[in-house]
């Protein structure tokens, strides 16, 4: 026997019920159980399909699906964040080097001609990078709260992106150095390795706050249409 598009909605509740919010998370855990459904009824065709259903839920344990659900989160997570670097190393290829070339030497240019003013200039790019990622985030949960609306679905897609704001809670400690000593880059290497350091961190915000973000549709209509 095979399942029916009917089966596999009541799987998605089935999961839903078992606290498993997001859709992406659902479908791993619906694939693992229809299979499984399937090849319980090729041993006992007899079985119903809640029959068969029970039986296939309970070779997950006492804890039912949390070990599983931990698994599959972990392993998007693993997957979003490859996704990620796979964008930012894309920069580093023509013609988007160049760009991030112009970057590196603005803000090695600050630093290396304003000895005076490095920690100012230092305080003030770090809380233009704050108040880029409060805005972006602020719009990403604008985008999110809507499509949940719409398809009444979570994606842990979504919010492994959202998560990004705990970035934005490193950077307000990071850039809040300056301002407990005095700062000032004086050699080549520092200067060089702090303009490389915060041009890769710029580039990784806005991977993360801007690209990745414009990929959503394009990500979720391919899981969708695995489904």
């Amino acid at each position: 026997m095979k399942l029916t598009s009917h089966h596999i909605q009541e799987l998605h509740k089935f999961t839903r019920a078992h606290y498993v919010e997001h859709f992406d998370v659902q479908t791993e855990l619906v694939d693992h159980l229809a299979n499984d459904i399937e090849a319980i009824w090729q041993e006992k065709p007899n079985l119903t399909f809640d029959e068969a259903k029970t039986i296939s839920f309970k070779k997950f344990g006492v804890y039912g699906f949390m070990n599983i659900v931990e698994k599959r989160t972990n392993a998007l997570y693993k997957k979003y964040w490859r996704l990620v670097w796979s964008i930012f190393k894309s920069y580093f290829k023509l013609p988007q080097v160049i760009s991030v070339f112009i970057l590196f030497i603005l803000v090695y240019s600050s630093f290396s001609y304003n000895i005076s003013n490095q920690k100012w200039i230092y305080i003030f790019l770090g809380f233009g990078i704050i108040i880029f990622m409060i805005y972006h985030l602020f719009r990403l949960h604008k985008i999110k709260r809507n499509r949940q609306k719409q398809s009444g679905k979570k994606w842990l897609f979504e919010e492994s992106i959202l998560n990004a704001g705990g970035i934005g809670a490193f950077s307000y400690l990071f850039f809040q150095i300056p301002l407990s000593f005095e700062f000032q880059l004086q050699s080549f290497y520092s200067i060089f390795l702090m303009s490389l350091f915060l041009t890769c961190y710029i580039l990784i915000i806005y991977c993360v706050l801007t690209v990745l973000p414009s990929r959503i549709e394009i990500i979720l209509s391919k899981t969708i249409s695995r489904i």
